[in-house]
């Protein structure tokens, strides 16, 4: 049984550590954003970049690469 709470546990402290992570570099990425915009004008004015980043989609933007950065990792370990 206190394997199982132990289990438990671990995983619920892993998704706030997922969640901090993601919340600490979503705001930076918000709060960099403006810079990015003054950098590249053109590449805004033509849409290829947004001109408006809210802190959520920012937040969530941080979140997706993170998953797409370790879904491409490949783990030696396990061989």
């Amino acid at each position: 049984m206190d394997d199982i709470i132990a289990g438990i546990l671990a995983g619920v402290m892993a998704l706030v550590l997922v969640f901090a992570v993601a919340v600490f570099g979503g705001t930076l990425v918000w709060i960099i954003w403006p810079v990015v915009n003054n950098a590249f004008p053109t590449a805004v004015s033509q849409g290829w970049i947004a001109g408006h980043l809210s802190w959520w989609d920012s937040v969530s933007l941080t979140w997706l690469c993170g998953i797409l950065i370790k879904s491409t990792q490949t783990n030696n370990a396990k061989k």
